[in-house]
């Protein structure tokens, strides 16, 4: 019988087969029902922005075997009033390995779509920001890129912490933080630190969203059916804190339900 180490071992190397299997079905272009602008990033034609996250209680950060809290909504746009929203508890079958977190997070996650498709399919999100990393990935292929493949759905990788990848290099979270707390020459509060490899590779983009008073960057990359300007134009329309209003709402609804939970036990 295998040990614990042995186990994981079988299991990341099944999902990277499955991963490289998803990844040869990418898109990094636009393949969405609205237009952003090239001159000055307006978003035309726009109605229904989802956000997703998961929230896990601390004894469950890596381990299988628990309970979570799954959280979809739909917000409007411009005006980003919540028309739709999915919060339930779900059972967390499969342990965290670095660089697989899309496997143990996508069974929730289609379950919530699947809630939404039944109940309400005219409120069907035209783009999803998920509260994790795209193409900011060491495979370039995250979360966000999993879920969007999976469900054939444009998506959005948006992340509060900076993955350090070694191709990378010279890139760190300190530094990001020293040069976005320093105001820009022009005064504008609306900028971005792109993010590429040594290998020329973009991985994404560190973003400080126009009306925002936070210093700390956001971490935008590509999911699925997007191009990274797209994705970046989004997220900032999206903004009215540091996190983007879609995320940030399905952040509040996920954590409240998770600490109800405990609180019953």
């Amino acid at each position: 019988m295998p040990n614990s180490g042995e186990a994981a071992a079988e299991l990341a190397h099944r999902w990277r087969m499955e991963q490289m299997e998803l990844r040869s079905q990418h898109e990094e272009t636009d393949r969405v029902d609205f237009t952003v602008s090239e001159a000055d990033g307006t978003i035309s034609g726009l109605e229904r922005v989802g956000g997703v996250d998961i929230s896990y209680p601390k004894d469950l950060a890596h381990e299988a075997g628990g309970t979570a809290v799954v959280t979809l909504v739909v917000l409007s746009f411009p005006a980003l009033e919540v028309l739709y929203e999915v919060t339930e508890s779900v059972p967390i079958d499969t342990p965290y390995i670095a660089g697989f977190l899309a496997f143990r997070e996508i069974a929730a996650y289609r379950q919530a779509f699947a809630r939404l498709l039944s109940a309400r399919p005219q409120l069907a999100p035209q783009i999803v920001l998920v509260d994790g990393n795209g193409t900011l990935h060491p495979q370039r292929f995250g979360s966000a890129c999993h879920l969007g493949v999976a469900l054939d759905i444009a998506t959005v990788g948006v992340a509060k912490n900076y993955l350090h990848i070694d191709d990378l290099a010279g890139i760190d979270a300190r530094g990001l933080k020293r040069l976005f707390a320093v105001p820009p020459d022009d005064g504008c509060c609306s900028r971005d630190v792109k993010l590429a490899g040594t290998s020329g590779v973009c991985y994404g983009m560190a973003v400080a969203p126009a009306g925002s008073d936070a210093v700390n960057p956001v971490f935008v990359s590509v999911g699925h059916r997007v191009s990274l300007q797209t994705a970046v134009a989004v997220v900032r329309a999206c903004s009215i804190h540091r996190i983007p209003e879609p995320i940030r709402i399905a952040d509040q609804r996920s954590r409240a339900l998770l600490r109800s939970i405990h609180q019953e036990h």
